[in-house]
């Protein structure tokens, strides 16, 4: 598989145009100011002091409501200057936290903290998207390189908060839909879950699931949101483990919609709308498993690389490929299972070994990615696999405490006593609300 970038030119432009400048140098800041007459001038200050560029600057609110907090995005090429900022900022400053794109030294790396900022990393894409490798079955077929990169341009231009664009797709495409999803269909009964076989259907109801039509993800996006307010987000292609799972954290997936080549419609190098609509896509309708999918999300913010690389092995061994048990028997979860018709089926054979689910064993076991995977980690339910990522991400060293706001979208960083407080109050309305709710019932 080709690892280079292949986002064409135009694209990568646009992409430096929202961050402000190559990765490498881009930092952020967020910093607490009292409030006083020139209170933005003195957020500027330090900056301007030492000629340090600024890309973006917002400012809301405190918590406190006695000050501000200001969000800077910059450009700082050495460590020294760095250094510099940060001690004029504390000495103006009740609360400074600094991130940066990849960590360097002993720096947070950077992370979104509004959906809207997924806008900033979606078209980073790794491999695949319009360029393909000389192994892939469309490599040849010029008719569907260009059909790539017409869903490569849709996935390039969209952004946050617009519509997702309609596709019509050929006939080609449909009769490669009409196989793969009139074959797995015949196995998802007795070799899925129950949470998918219950959403299923539904999908079959409202979003156009069923031969002879490919269902638009702009439809599917809003069933979701319905159901537990996951989200769809058109992607060129592959993205990095720490963008990806980035966006789950926000309750967003990024999905392809290009389909695979027809000349091998039970085959794919990479992910396509079949795999993201029969296979992710039911369980992301259920409340339990999207709560799972945005704890392995919001565990992956901030951290090192070397704990992204857990949290994407641990997301490999179960929304890809994670078995449970119900009823006695071993049921498939995992999407790649869920969309690959030769796996689903080998996965409940005596072939491979079954291990029970532990974060700690699980994230940190190799696997391949070309063949049926040798090993596969056994969830009892997906509360349990939620509490099981959340004890390890508890031991991910972090020098901060987060949590996702949905009324805002936003991921907090609890650092101030006043959010303890804001937080302890909004769960003592939730138990008030369940006190509530148990006296009617026993009456």
């Amino acid at each position: 598989m080709d690892k280079s970038n292949p986002v064409p030119l135009s694209a990568t432009e646009e992409m430096l145009s929202v961050n402000g400048d190559c990765p490498d140098h881009l930092y952020s800041t967020i910093f607490t100011l009292k409030d006083s007459p020139g209170i933005l001038l003195e957020a500027l200050k330090p900056f301007a002091s030492l000629g340090i560029s600024m890309s973006h600057i917002e400012s809301r609110l405190g918590r406190c409501e006695t000050g501000y907090d200001f969000y800077v995005e910059f450009i700082c090429e050495t460590e020294g200057l760095l250094d510099q900022l940060t001690q004029k900022l504390e000495e103006i400053s009740c609360s400074v936290s600094l991130m940066t794109e990849g960590g360097r030294g002993n720096r947070v790396p950077w992370f979104p903290r509004s959906i809207r900022d997924l806008d900033k990393f979606s078209n980073r894409v790794l491999s695949m998207g319009a360029e393909l490798s000389s192994d892939h079955p469309g490599f040849t077929d010029p008719v569907y390189r260009e059909r790539r990169a017409q869903f490569a341009d849709i996935a390039i231009k969209y952004r946050y908060g617009e519509p997702i664009p309609r596709v019509e797709y050929t006939e080609n495409e449909i009769n490669t839909w009409n196989e793969i999803f009139t074959q797995l269909s015949t196995l998802f009964p007795t070799h899925a879950c129950r949470e998918f076989n219950r959403n299923f259907p539904l999908l079959v109801e409202n979003c156009g699931y069923r031969v002879g039509n490919i269902p638009q993800l702009a439809d599917v996006s809003n069933f979701l949101k319905e159901c537990t307010g996951f989200s769809l987000r058109p992607v060129a292609g592959l993205l990095s483990s720490r963008d990806f799972l980035a966006g789950l954290a926000f309750r967003v997936f990024h999905s392809t919609q290009y389909i695979r080549h027809h000349s091998k419609p039970m085959y794919t190098p990479e992910p396509d709308i079949c795999h993201e609509l029969i296979g992710h896509v039911p369980l992301f309708a259920d409340k339990k498993f999207a709560e799972f999918s945005q704890e392995i999300g919001l565990a992956s913010l901030g951290v090192s690389d070397e704990y992204i690389k857990k949290l994407a092995t641990m997301y490999w061994f179960t929304i890809e490929f994670g078995m449970c048990k119900q009823e006695g028997e071993l049921r498939a979860y995992g999407a790649g299972l869920l969309s690959s018709f030769g796996e689903l089926q080998y996965c409940l054979t005596d072939k491979p070994s079954v291990l029970p689910l532990d974060a700690e064993v699980t994230c940190n076991t190799e696997y391949p990615i070309t063949e049926f995977q040798p090993t596969y980690f056994v969830a009892e339910d997906f509360e349990s696999a939620k509490k099981n990522i959340r004890k390890f991400a508890e031991s991910i060293p972090r020098s901060f405490t987060s949590r996702y706001n949905p009324y805002t979208q936003c991921v907090e960083i609890l650092g101030k006593k006043e959010q303890l407080i804001d937080l302890s109050y909004s769960i003592q309305t939730d138990m008030s609300i369940l006190q509530e709710a148990l006296s009617k019932l026993h009456n």
